[in-house]
């Protein structure tokens, strides 16, 4: 699988929350994931926490995909 477009991060609700799309190629099927990365407080420490999570899947000819990442497909 590899990256193949990564939008801007935006905040997110709360002081420590920041959000980002990736766009990831694997063959003939592109998959958008929602990332998050976080501060938690762990009783001594603050630790940014990071999660990822699938919200679409198309395949490379599948008309849903959005137009202009055509572009970046390879």
């Amino acid at each position: 699988m590899s990256k193949i477009y990564v939008t801007r991060e935006w905040k997110g609700y709360g002081k420590q929350n920041y959000y980002r799309n990736e766009y990831d190629q694997d063959g003939d099927t592109v998959t958008k994931s929602k990332c998050n990365r976080f501060k938690s407080f762990d009783g001594k420490e603050n630790n940014w926490e990071h999660s990822k999570r699938e919200v679409a899947r198309w395949k490379i000819d599948d008309p849903s995909m959005p137009d202009w990442l055509h572009k970046y497909i390879k």
